[in-house]
């Protein structure tokens, strides 16, 4: 097609943005075409951004969804993310920490949990192929069922709530030794960390529901506008490292404690 000619000189000379406006025209017009999916991805790509390059990925797995193993969507993806995606496997297969780093950023901005998991289940069924939106939709309906508040509160603010928990567990074994309490008040410390197996639970549930889907051939377009970006996971922040480090010190010294306490029963 002419558009494509059109967009490929536009692509070469640096006007990505002009490239996925044309792009992105021609597909709703004309409809879905290999080498507009192609275009539209490399665009995406040569911003060389990480919310770019999430998207560039979105619209190569868009087209191979509905062009299984077409060689120019192929050719380009490989050009393209295969990079990104040895340095990322999570592109390919969001792990446990893309969850939910996905899930708190959407929950972040949305608000609502019911609304979250509203949105993110209109945007995966925008992009049928794309398993990162999948498994973040998945994971919110799941966390906006009712009486998870607390499983919500641990993927909202991790580093707080889960503090909170192992800082409960230790508490409660440090005060049965210092008050000479009875053993089975210990029972008690287990009410906070108990949560987390309790969460894993229901992400392996999502991860497991959302990469085993078969995707749509068709793509629905989201109502929602506001929807944020999958950015790259970051790393862990040096405040985060050292949080763990107090918390395992602290859980260490509990355990210490507890242990020398039972003899003296």
């Amino acid at each position: 097609m002419a558009v494509c000619a059109d967009a490929e000189a536009l692509l070469r000379a640096g006007r990505t943005s002009e490239v996925r406006k044309a792009a992105r025209a021609a597909l709703y017009t004309d409809g879905p075409d290999p080498r507009l999916y192609a275009l539209l991805g490399r665009a995406h790509a040569a911003e060389g951004d990480p919310e770019h390059a999430a998207r560039a990925e979105a619209v190569f797995r868009e087209g191979l969804a509905t062009f299984p193993a077409d060689p120019v969507l192929l050719a380009a993806r490989a050009a393209s993310c295969g990079p990104r995606l040895a340095a990322d496997p999570s592109g390919s297969a969001p792990s446990a920490r893309v969850q939910r780093h996905d899930a708190r950023l959407v929950l972040a901005v949305v608000g609502h949990p019911a609304g979250a998991a509203q949105q993110a289940c209109a945007q995966a069924r925008a992009h049928p192929a794309d398993d990162r939106a999948a498994v973040v939709a998945e994971t919110l309906t799941a966390l906006a069922r009712r009486g998870r508040a607390p499983l919500r509160l641990l993927v909202r603010a991790p580093l707080t709530a889960g503090s909170a928990c192992w800082a409960w567990f230790a508490g409660c074994l440090l005060a049965v030794a210092a008050l000479h309490l009875p053993v089975g008040a210990a029972a008690a410390a287990l009410l906070g960390p108990v949560l987390f197996p309790l969460l894993y639970g229901v992400l392996r549930a999502a991860r497991r529901r959302a990469l085993g889907r078969t995707p749509g051939a068709l793509a629905v377009p989201s109502p929602y506008d506001a929807f944020p970006a999958l950015p790259r996971v970051p790393p862990y922040t040096i405040r985060e490292k050292a949080t763990a480090a107090v918390v395992l010190g602290l859980v260490a010294v509990a355990l210490v404690s507890f242990a020398a306490y039972l003899p003296r029963r």
